[in-house]
């Protein structure tokens, strides 16, 4: 296969997913990162949209050669490209992602195009499991984006995880997403509308941050117990082009709490109401083991070994002497890495090597269902949900099953 070329269909091109994709497979192309038997693969982009001129616009932006707003041209050209291997990928709206897969799938030769799915899989498990039927009945090689592992930051707490000795955690991610209403410019389109309404996205933050379920996973191992408290903090947010108010219907704060098999325990607050105190930005995790402890987030990390902190003693805080804590922590720069590009050379590369690739659609599903356990959680005050009550695959969702929103349920501290 010298000078490979491997052609992929973005659908969603215009989307702010779709053009991270694209980008990621340009920087692996520019890069030659992509290898197979000594030889380099070049992916291709080939961009779908729906609006015209939006298409033109971002293909101009990216310096992107093929775009369209006709799928099945832009499938035929990948299918000229490289009549034995394509792949297609679906970086639409985590609320239209059943109904454009199930559509799509037709249109595809399983021995020749495999399928990449940007995160949540779906709206919830129902959908999601539709999916993965489709998939896996009909014979396809799958994965679905789980870039925070592939971060440096990330990367390099799990190569430490086994030095450290977890006992607990404790995880922190958001920023501040203003309501739009002061004037501040800067608040404007920070995340789409459709982030706050049911109806578009199918659930608030705890749906849309499933990250935190494969972050805990890669870093504890599986969970046994999970609960869960949600708020909505913001109830109503101008909305991106600034003409109407959005009534907010799904919560934009989420406290979760995991029990691992391992023993560990994972604390975690998501919430798009938080002013980063962090060196680490938006997400920073904080890990406590019996070999020591580490900070990190996804480009950055600190760590402290067992007894290496200073020893905290009553008498020297009534005397008024200062213990500069972070002097006991050692820095480390892992460097910056397109963790997109990154993940889907890991992708491309089992494609290529017919090896099997863990972060499928499958597992996508089980953290769906994690997701559907914290909802149901989160509406019973926080009980804990057993893992024996937890959906996952091959389960199917239970005759008349409905997944839980909250609506009605949401409490606002809001004035």
């Amino acid at each position: 296969m010298s000078g490979l070329t491997l052609p992929v269909v973005v659908h969603g091109m215009t989307g702010r997913m779709g053009q991270i994709a694209v980008r990621a497979l340009q920087s692996i192309s520019s890069r030659r990162a992509l290898q197979f038997e000594g030889e380099p693969v070049t992916p291709e982009p080939i961009g779908v949209g729906r609006n015209p001129s939006k298409v033109d616009a971002v293909a101009a932006e990216l310096g992107l050669s093929h775009a369209f707003v006709d799928l099945n041209r832009a499938l035929d050209l990948a299918r000229k490209i490289n009549p034995d291997l394509q792949l297609y990928h679906n970086t639409l709206t985590t609320g239209i992602r059943r109904a454009s897969l199930l559509q799509v799938l037709p249109l595809l030769d399983p021995s020749k195009t495999a399928v990449y799915m940007e995160k949540p899989l779906a709206s919830n498990y129902a959908d999601g499991y539709a999916i993965v039927r489709a998939l896996e009945d009909g014979g396809f090689r799958h994965g679905v984006v789980h870039h925070m592992l592939a971060t440096p930051g990330v990367r390099r707490a799990l190569e430490l995880m086994p030095r450290i000795k977890p006992v607990s955690a404790h995880m922190v991610f958001g920023y501040e997403v203003g309501p739009g209403f002061s004037g501040n410019e800067d608040y404007a389109g920070q995340r789409p509308d459709f982030n706050w309404r049911y109806a578009d996205a199918g659930g608030g933050i705890i749906l849309d941050m499933c990250h935190e379920g494969y972050l805990s996973e890669a870093l504890f191992g599986p969970s046994e117990r999970l609960s869960a408290v949600a708020r909505l903090l913001v109830p109503e947010r101008r909305s991106t082009d600034g003409r109407s108010t959005i009534v907010c219907d799904v919560e934009d704060y989420a406290a979760l709490r995991r029990e691992h098999r391992s023993g560990v325990v994972n604390t975690s607050i998501w919430s798009w109401y938080r002013r980063v105190n962090s060196e680490f930005g938006p997400l920073e995790i904080s890990v406590e083991g019996l070999g020591g402890s580490l900070v990190f987030g996804l480009y950055g990390l600190k760590v402290q070994w067992a007894e290496s902190a200073p020893a905290n003693r009553w008498e020297r805080s009534v005397t008024g002497k200062k213990t500069v804590w972070r002097d006991f922590w050692t820095c480390e720069d892992p460097g910056y890495q397109d963790p997109f590009a990154h993940e889907l050379v890991e992708y491309l590369s089992a494609l290529l090597e017919g090896r099997s690739y863990p972060k499928n659609a499958v597992h996508a599903l089980d953290l769906l269902g994690e997701v559907e356990a914290f909802y149901s959680s989160a509406a019973r005050d926080g009980i804990v949900i057993e893992r024996s009550g937890v959906l996952s695959y091959p389960a199917a969702p239970p005759d008349g099953w409905e997944p839980e929103r909250l609506q009605s349920r949401l409490r606002s501290v809001s004035g």
